[in-house]
């Protein structure tokens, strides 16, 4: 996957009789950064007890994917995650980016605001999403706002 190769390594993958967590976030990862999301999500949907892992790669491939159906999966997701993955930084920051890309930002803002422990990566998901979006008539304002809480 790193190299580029999809189908070596989904060929490989797919000849597995007994397939771990690990090696489903290594192919999520795998299409992902080789920009399938599709595929990540598809093979997401095949995990039946998904770890913080392909969760934090599920909500990735969202973000990449930009649509109303990717922020519906995203929400889904979110809702039935335990509590306790909430108190993961690489997680939130993914679902922050993922919630902004899809365009709710209401959402994520409050979802922002509301972490206690707020890390570097969580103002720059913020701040890609409000540039992207152009939603703000003074981005820099609204920059500056969430550097308020930092």
């Amino acid at each position: 996957m790193k190299c580029g190769d999809v189908a070596h390594a989904e060929a490989l993958f797919y000849s597995s009789k007994e397939k771990v967590l690990s090696s489903y976030g290594a192919m999520m990862k795998g299409y992902v950064d080789n920009n399938l999301p599709e595929k990540a999500i598809d093979l997401f949907n095949e995990v039946e007890n998904p770890d913080e892992v392909n969760i934090n790669l599920l909500f990735n491939a969202c973000a990449q994917l930009k649509t109303k159906e990717a922020l519906d999966l995203v929400k889904k997701i979110s809702m039935q995650i335990p509590k306790s993955f909430y108190s993961n930084p690489r997680l939130l920051t993914s679902l922050l980016d993922a919630l902004m890309q899809c365009g709710d930002v209401a959402h994520a803002e409050a979802l922002f605001y509301s972490s206690k422990e707020k890390v570097l990566p969580m103002y720059g998901a913020m701040m890609k999403g409000i540039n992207r979006l152009n939603i703000y008539d003074n981005v820099e304002l609204a920059m500056s706002q969430l550097f308020i809480s930092f």
